[in-house]
């Protein structure tokens, strides 16, 4: 008899698993899709911050020590204020590879972007079932912010994971429980994931508060509070409801093992952190100061950028298109039972404003911040589409205005697709309306064009699918154009709409760099005003800052890297006093005649010499006892870097 039981469920787990693995598949060639679209736009590695988070791997590596190890120098000379994990995880690969390019640097986050989406596969599996699963990680990866997010050198995507994994855990503790024999291995998860997320971003003070919130919010509308009503004065209804909030949230903390927890995580970060204060001593306040105090009060000089435009404003934006499906899932459920324990939203609504609502009371909010939330919007948005599925045309007016709201967002992806390609290639044909706000790229390739042409068709397509079948109460379908109409509006962001796709300053870094590196070599090198320009990046290694010519001829470097600003900062073009040797100090009228500017796509001696959108021209430029022969180039033709014999 045990024997036959044995059979039937091998016979039922080994379809199960099947389809488990198939829609793996789907998901990762997704996620996957979108990095590849990404990966081949035109680079911006020198955008947002990553140039500091890459400077920090390669401050790594360059260093080698204990001292570089806990606070790496990256190539503006300062510590970088990020914690290590993203250098510990990066720094290995680069030195195994030898590889300095976009793919290495981003790593980290590529891999947690895979893992992000297995685990609101799985999570959404737990809360709602398979096919929501399946498609809240299909909505999840193809949100409109995921064009940077999972192909960034940053370090929010692995913040996300960890703060992802760390609910995953507790929500086997505290709310889907896990077997008494099996609950140790979620304790573990739950706070293993705590000390990665400490060591990702925030040093830990950040995602602790995060899961912290929103468990606390989680437990304390769980029900129970029908006790209130049975005392008439306010003060003892307060003092009931503060026992009561407080004995949920000590049971939870006794659940997920609290104590234990922070003892793990002090043991964990603790000798970083003092580590870090032994090293940095000032310097180590100063990044305590700007990534916390700061960041939290907007006070004091040189205070991050705040953004004016309200969190939740950007969470609806940066979400599109499950953002419009979580307000679907929020209408089909009462208001008063938004938050019941027992509404498919509470836990997902409280994971939401766990992050919500501590950015939204900072100074320096950024778009990128609300990440974390996107898995559980994601979560929502599939599950309202199922719930209007569920209920089908038999609904009321709530369920039938739902059914076409969840159509209009494929429908309006669709109808993009149609237009802004179009606008691109009739540019000229096209209103001054139009053409002040979307300008052209300075250089797009033929593949680029026949893609982008190739978009109006298949909008066209994706509209009269999405029509069809919201008609005929298809909505997973539905669901499925938003998701594949996401692809391409993704594509025209990064290669046509962005500003790195206008004027394709990474990829003249690259082309820079390459062309540099040969000529260089092993030899040490000077930068002014290059920081950047991320040239030192490609180059894997950091050159001498210089701030003036006198600095440069003292300086054991035999090639200059740098560019127009940084050749008017180093002074007037008049020879300097005579160095105490006797040699003749470099000056600017000698490096000027010994540029030879790398081919940047349109680098002329006569006509416009902005050739990157806030330096100017590049340039490489051998200095002193290895001169440069003039390159004999008539006047207004191009040049290019060459080598030395």
């Amino acid at each position: 008899m045990e024997r036959q039981t044995d059979l039937l469920r091998q016979a039922q787990e080994g379809p199960a698993r099947t389809a488990t693995w198939r829609d793996l598949t789907l998901v990762l060639l997704l996620v996957g899709a979108v990095m590849t679209i990404a990966a081949m736009a035109p680079s911006n590695t020198y955008a947002y911050a990553q140039l500091q988070q890459v400077g920090a791997v390669v401050g790594t590596i360059e260093g080698g020590s204990l001292q570089d190890l806990l606070l790496p120098r990256d190539q503006f000379g300062g510590y970088a204020r990020k914690p290590q994990l993203y250098a510990w995880l990066d720094a290995p690969i680069l030195m195994l590879t030898g590889a300095y390019n976009d793919f290495t640097f981003r790593l980290p986050t590529i891999l947690a972007s895979f893992l992000t989406a297995v685990c609101v596969y799985f999570l959404g599996r737990r809360w709602y079932g398979r096919r929501t699963g399946l498609l809240a990680a299909c909505l999840w990866a193809t949100m409109l912010d995921m064009r940077n997010m999972t192909y960034i050198a940053i370090t929010d995507m692995m913040v996300s994971l960890c703060i992802l994994g760390s609910i995953m855990c507790a929500d086997k503790l505290l709310f889907h429980r896990a077997p008494r024999d099996k609950r140790l291995r979620w304790v573990i998860g739950l706070w293993v994931t705590m000390i990665l997320g400490g060591m990702s971003k925030g040093w830990g003070v950040l995602n602790l508060g995060l899961v912290g919130l929103t468990l606390a919010l989680a437990v304390t509308l769980r029900p129970g509070f029908k006790a209130l009503r049975r005392s008439e004065n306010l003060g003892a209804k307060l003092a009931l409801l503060a026992r009561l909030i407080g004995r949920r949230w000590w049971r939870a903390m006794k659940a997920v093992h609290f104590g234990w927890g922070m003892a793990a995580m002090a043991a964990a970060l603790a000798p970083v952190w003092i580590g870090m204060f032994l090293i940095g001593g000032d310097e180590f306040w100063k990044i305590v100061d700007y990534e916390f105090i700061k960041r939290v009060t907007g006070r004091g000089g040189h205070t991050p950028h705040d953004n004016s435009i309200p969190a939740i404003l950007q969470l609806l934006w940066y979400g599109i298109p499950a953002t419009a499906m979580m307000v679907v899932a929020c209408l089909l459920v009462r208001f008063r039972r938004l938050f019941n324990w027992r509404s498919a939203t509470s836990l997902p609504l409280c994971f939401v404003l766990g992050i919500l609502l501590p950015f939204s009371l900072t100074f320096a909010f950024r778009p990128d911040y609300v990440l974390p939330c996107f898995a559980a919007v994601a979560l929502l948005a599939a599950w309202g589409v199922e719930e209007v599925l569920r209920r089908g045309p038999a609904g009321d007016r709530t369920v039938q205005f739902c059914r076409h709201a969840i159509a209009a967002a494929p429908v309006l992806i669709a109808v993009a697709l149609i237009l802004l390609p179009a606008a691109y290639l009739f540019h000229d044909h096209m209103p001054r309306l139009v053409t002040k706000n979307l300008r052209l790229p300075s250089l797009v390739p033929a593949t680029t064009w026949w893609i982008v042409g190739g978009l109006i068709p298949l909008g066209a397509v994706l509209l009269a699918l999405s029509i069809r079948w919201s008609l005929r109460w298809q909505l997973r379908r539905v669901a499925a154009v938003a998701v594949i109409g996401m692809l391409g509006i993704i594509f025209v962001e990064r290669n046509m709409f962005s500003r790195h796709a206008r004027t394709r300053d990474g990829e003249k870094m690259i082309a820079f760099a390459r062309e540099a590196a040969p000529l260089i070599g092993d030899e040490p090198f000077a930068v002014k005003r290059m920081q950047k320009l991320a040239v030192e990046l490609y180059l894997g290694r950091f050159g001498q800052q210089t701030t003036t010519i006198r600095k440069l001829n003292k300086s054991d470097a035999k090639w200059l890297l740098t560019c127009d600003r940084g050749l008017i900062e180093l002074g007037a073009r008049r020879d300097l006093p005579q160095e105490g040797n006797g040699d003749k100090p470099v000056t600017l009228a000698d490096l000027v005649k010994q540029v030879r500017p790398t081919d940047l796509g349109k680098v002329e001696l006569e006509g416009p010499p902005v050739v990157t959108q806030k330096w100017g021209r590049m340039y490489l430029i051998r200095l002193r006892d290895r001169p440069i022969e003039p390159s004999g180039t008539p006047r207004g033709t191009r040049h290019q870097s060459g080598r030395q014999d």
